[in-house]
């Protein structure tokens, strides 16, 4: 038995443990280990191995509009049902997701979404200073590029679109500038001559390999003194003392306080801590094109197509196609021939090399904000899940805000927006 087992297989009262080993969750375990001396992840597979795996690795830090709006229900047939959308439903899972959607569509309204949008905002105001505290003191920040990014328009409308966006963006206090169509192209000279034009956000930035950052992080956590247990938790039981059991194939964890870091699988531990929970998937793909070099050192986006490429060490990745089918049907090849058409349309003459496919599942919630906080039947379970394409940017703050939490600070961020019971 390793180190690691013999204390999950046990614990006690004085134990933190993390249920979700995703970039959340170790980002939560590095914090949490600099201030207690038991701290347990628990998961049954290698850290940063599912969804933290092959994310876009974009730190979008001006995402403060939920998708989750009045604009996406006007375009709700054409974005879900459309052949070519950026998102879709799988036939075979429209009546799931039903519910979902309904609480969406009520979600969108506009008083409900002028609150989400300030709820982003307070997150992501602290959002790049976080993830730039984290990977220091961590010793990660080579993996981290905060230069910016480029959103292509490949047409004037779309290019009047991005103006229009710059002013908003512009009123919301976030920096971003208008580049000409030379601009555009001396930036990201492998992209097909004649775009319109491009808008610059120079405080985004990405990672240069999201599943090394998790596993450079996780070996930081267990250099601090922190445990690993390989299992999957399948029963939580609250004896009545505010601390926990969790129960897995192997055995049973005590603990006086409990984390849900546990991504697009937390709703039924939530279930069974007392919070219905209306969390759902969006299934997000990506090709790498792993022989592509590094392509002026920023991440670009098209506007029209809804897409992004981000340059890694490991090649040129390309994603943001996404789905609603659950977690439990197989990957859509459809959707990862759409990213290889588009990357063959933006780059004609650019050398791939090999591609390679992924597809991993990305936990949303109706109003697209992210359930962080404490549980109000027991506030020793502090809730961190639901971060759906925000989960790279604002892992540090949330890791933040759970280590406040935990050591019964009062938080930097007002989390009332993101508590679990607002459904």
């Amino acid at each position: 038995m390793t180190k690691s087992e013999e204390q999950g297989s046990g614990g006690g009262k004085r134990t933190i443990a993390i249920v979700g080993a995703g970039i959340i969750g170790v980002s939560i375990a590095c914090r949490l280990a600099r201030e207690h001396d038991q701290v347990l992840l628990v998961d049954p597979l290698a850290p940063g191995s599912a969804t933290s795996f092959g994310n876009a690795g974009h730190i979008a830090t001006e995402q403060i509009f939920p998708l989750a709006s009045p604009e996406t229900i006007l375009a709700a047939p054409r974005l879900l049902f459309g052949r070519n959308s950026p998102m879709h439903i799988r036939p075979e899972y429209a009546l799931k997701i039903a519910p979902w959607l309904l609480r969406f569509t009520w979600a969108s309204r506009p008083s409900a979404f002028r609150r989400g949008v300030q709820a982003l905002k307070s997150l992501q105001e602290r959002s790049q200073e976080s993830i730039e505290a984290l990977c220091a003191d961590e010793g990660v920040s080579d993996l981290l590029r905060m230069r910016g990014h480029l959103v292509i328009a490949e047409s004037k409308k779309a290019l009047g679109e991005l103006e229009a966006r710059h002013l908003l963006l512009q009123r919301h206090g976030i920096e971003s500038v208008i580049l000409t169509s030379d601009e555009a192209a001396a930036r990201a000279s492998f992209l097909k001559p004649g775009v319109a034009g491009a808008l610059l956000l120079p405080r985004t930035g990405h990672v240069l390999d999201p599943h090394r950052l998790c596993t450079r992080l996780h070996e930081r956590f267990s250099e601090a003194g922190g445990q690993t247990l390989r299992a999957r938790v399948d029963n939580i039981e609250t004896p009545g003392d505010g601390s926990f059991v969790l129960r897995h194939e192997g055995g049973r964890i005590e603990a006086g306080k409990l984390i849900l870091a546990a991504g697009a699988r937390s709703a039924p531990l939530a279930r069974q801590l007392g919070h219905a929970v209306p969390l759902d998937t969006e299934r997000g793909y990506h090709v790498t094109a792993e022989g592509a070099p590094d392509l002026g050192g920023i991440a670009v986006e098209s506007h029209e197509r809804r897409i992004i490429m981000t340059p890694m060490d490991c090649g040129l990745r390309i994603a943001g196609l996404v789905e609603f089918g659950g977690l439990d049907l197989p990957p859509n090849p459809r959707r990862h021939g759409d990213l290889k058409r588009h990357l063959r349309e933006l780059a004609p003459d650019l050398e791939l090399g090999e591609l390679s496919e992924w597809m991993g599942f990305r936990p949303s919630l109706p109003d697209m904000l992210p359930v962080i906080g404490e549980s109000p039947a027991n506030p020793n379970a502090i809730f961190a899940f639901g971060h759906q394409h925000l989960g790279l940017t604002l892992s540090a703050i949330t890791a933040d805000l759970v280590a406040d939490l935990a050591a019964g600070r009062k938080p930097s961020v007002d989390l009332s927006p993101f508590r679990p019971d607002r459904f």
